[in-house]
């Protein structure tokens, strides 16, 4: 089950958060193929391993991508104030 952003992830190259949101989907990507890898790997701790690595990636893509949000919303709210 994929996980649902807001806002959604933009696939405009122009956008401001294309960067991180381009990185998020790479790291989707490297976790599913972690877990696939992982139901036929015969080294369960390294497949373990690859799939708790994999999670962090996303988790870091996820705060950057809440951080550059963050920051888009104080530089709007600095140019209207």
């Amino acid at each position: 089950m994929a996980k649902i952003y807001d806002p959604p992830l933009t696939v405009d190259g122009h956008s401001p958060l294309y960067r991180v949101d381009k990185a998020i989907k790479l790291a989707q990507q490297r976790l599913d193929a972690a877990i696939d890898s992982k139901r036929h790997h015969t080294n369960q701790n390294l497949a373990n391993e690859v799939v708790r690595e994999a999670r962090d990636g996303l988790r870091k893509s996820e705060k950057l991508r809440a951080l550059r949000i963050m920051e888009l919303a104080a530089a709007a709210n600095a140019t209207a104030g």
